[in-house]
């Protein structure tokens, strides 16, 4: 195989594609999703075609694809446990804001006040989601289906929604977002110009 020559030979591929089903439901038991499972297969298909050139044995293709996704299989987990370590944060976050002694009443406007706004000025989809999973409580998979989304694309889209939201708010409100918005004054500095 020459260097210019990235695709691996017709024999391994078909042998590869002849092992999908064991392919799949070796990933699926490690990962605990048939779509999870999917998606790494396919990833990891893809990886093989474009990374052909390592494999020096044609004989040893499907080991050398084990190999494959045994470490996709490790990079899903990190993934996966880095996002619900960010995940957990902000929702012992929200869940700090809210045990945190009760505010008045007259306060709970003026929150959701500048948290709707600026929640309006986020992409659709990202403000769709923010409002089903954390101002509506609805789990990630429920909303993901509901838009017809993976649950991890969806669970992507709501860390990227969440981090753009809190900078936004940061912008938006200034120093009272910084405090957590619990003592917002937008509106009355809104009222002042």
């Amino acid at each position: 195989m020459t260097s210019k020559d990235k695709t691996l030979p017709a024999g391994p591929v078909a042998a590869l594609n002849a092992q999908r089903t064991a392919f799949k439901a070796f990933v699926a038991s490690r990962v605990g999703s048939i779509a999870d499972a999917e998606d790494i297969l396919q990833n990891s298909l893809a990886k093989a075609v474009r990374s052909a050139d390592t494999l020096h044995d044609p004989g040893k293709a499907r080991a050398w694809f084990y190999q494959l996704l045994r470490n996709a299989i490790i990079d899903h987990h990190r993934s996966r446990s880095a996002m619900a370590r960010r995940d957990d944060s902000l929702g012992e976050l929200m869940i700090a804001l809210q045990e945190t002694s009760a505010p008045p009443a007259a306060w709970e406007p003026q929150l959701c006040a500048c948290l709707d706004g600026v929640v309006d000025t986020l992409k659709p989809q990202s403000a769709e989601l923010l409002r089903r999973v954390d101002l509506n409580e609805e789990s990630v998979q429920d909303a993901a289906h509901a838009l017809r989304l993976t649950p991890n694309h969806a669970s992507v889209i709501l860390h990227r929604a969440r981090k753009d939201l809190r900078a936004r708010l940061e912008i938006f409100c200034g120093d009272c977002a910084t405090a957590a918005c619990l003592d917002c004054d937008c509106a009355e500095r809104d009222a002042e110009h």
